[in-house]
């Protein structure tokens, strides 16, 4: 037998979370919340600017 630990206790005791990891729960609701915000911002600008210029 190797010393070599096998491939998958490597990759699980890599994936365990230890007390000092930074956890940040709803960053990706947070995330989402604002690229639609930015998204229906865009869109409104762009609905007032066609309603001025009137482009024909």
């Amino acid at each position: 037998m190797s010393p070599e630990k096998p491939v998958a206790d490597v990759i699980r005791s890599e994936h365990a979370r230890e007390e000092g990891d930074h956890h940040a729960p709803g960053t990706f609701v947070l995330v989402l919340v604002l690229l639609f915000t930015f998204a229906v911002y865009y869109f409104a600008n762009w609905k007032a600017l066609a309603d001025v210029w009137q482009v024909r």
